[in-house]
C-alpha cells in the first residue's frame, strides 16, 4: 500500500538520501505483507440481507411504464426476474398471490440523446437514460423493506449507417441498461448496498 502523501511505501523509513535504512527492507516487506493480509483495511459495506427470513417468495409484477417507449416495462421486468432467479435466495411469483414481499417498479422517464455527431452532421453515438422508482414491501404488513425513488441508469451505443440499424442497436442498448438496472436493484436488496 502506498502512502500517497509521502510517496513512499508505508512502513519504510526514509533515510538521509531518500533510500531505505539498513534493516528497513525486511521491516518494509513484513509491513506490506501485514497490510496485504488484512486486505488493506477495506471492507465491503452491507453484506446483510435486507430480506427478513420470513420472505421466501417475492412477487414481481410487470413494471409500470410511464414513458412513450414501448416494451420497456417488459424488458426491465424480465431482467429483474432473471437476476432474482439467478441469485436463488427466493422464489419468484408473478404478482402478490403467494408472495411474502412484492417488488413494484415504475419507469418514470426514458431518453435517447445523441452524444457524438459526425462531420456530416449525423449522430453516430447515442446515450439512453432510464429513471425509475422501485419499492419492495412485505405483503402481510405493507412495511417497506427497500425503496429507491430515483433509480438512474445510462448506456451509450453506436449507430450504424443502415437505416434500420438505429432501432436494432437501441433495442440492444435497452437490454444492456435493463441488465445493469436489474443487477443493481437485486444486489441492493439482497446484499444491503
Amino acid at each position: 500500500m502506498i502512502d500517497e502523501s509521502a510517496a513512499r511505501p508505508v512502513g519504510v523509513a526514509a533515510g538521509g538520501g531518500g533510500g531505505v535504512r539498513k534493516g528497513g527492507r525486511g521491516a518494509a516487506i513484513l509491513g506490506i505483507a501485514a497490510v496485504l493480509a488484512t486486505g488493506c483495511g477495506y471492507q465491503l459495506a452491507g453484506h446483510s440481507n435486507l430480506l427478513p427470513p420470513t420472505v421466501r417468495a417475492v412477487g414481481i409484477p410487470t413494471f409500470v411504464n410511464r414513458t412513450n417507449r414501448p416494451e420497456l416495462e417488459q424488458r426491465v421486468t424480465e431482467h429483474v426476474i432473471d437476476e432474482f432467479s439467478t441469485r436463488g435466495r427466493v422464489r419468484i411469483v408473478p404478482g402478490e398471490d403467494g408472495a411474502d414481499a412484492v417488488l413494484v417498479g415504475t419507469i418514470l422517464s426514458y431518453t435517447s440523446t445523441p452524444v457524438v455527431i459526425s462531420e456530416q452532421g449525423r449522430a453516430t453515438r447515442y446515450e439512453i437514460m432510464i429513471t425509475s422508482r422501485v419499492v419492495l414491501s412485505e405483503t402481510r404488513t405493507d412495511r417497506v423493506l427497500w425503496e429507491d425513488e430515483h433509480f438512474l441508469f445510462k448506456r451509450q451505443y453506436d449507430v450504424g449507417t443502415s437505416p434500420g440499424g438505429f432501432v436494432d442497436q437501441e433495442i440492444v442498448a435497452i437490454d444492456d441498461v435493463a441488465t445493469d438496472f436489474a443487477r443493481s436493484v437485486v444486489t441492493s436488496i439482497l446484499e444491503g448496498f
